[in-house]
């Protein structure tokens, strides 16, 4: 499991855009923010560098200003995770 949240600061009159242009990323989830032009997302996938990749195009969408990761966990699923699955 490989899971990291970040900020997305955003020009808040293009905030909903940017969020419709992130969610198109695989494995990724905006969670709200757009309101104040930060939107808080997380990135889910399988190793490190696939994360920073993607992490790093979103500076390339229009209307980013920058992204900043805030949280970051790379490990084995608990085993009671895949009980529930």
């Amino acid at each position: 499991m490989n899971i990291c949240s970040a900020i997305v600061h955003a020009k808040p009159e293009v905030a909903g855009i940017v969020q419709a242009s992130l969610e198109e990323f695989a494995g990724v989830q905006v969670h709200g923010g757009a309101e104040q032009g930060k939107l808080i997302v997380t990135l889910e996938g399988e190793g490190d560098d696939a994360l920073a990749d993607t992490m790093a195009k979103f500076n390339d969408v229009s209307g980013v200003i920058n992204t900043v990761m805030i949280y970051h966990y790379c490990g084995d699923e608990p085993a009671d995770m895949e009980v529930m699955k």
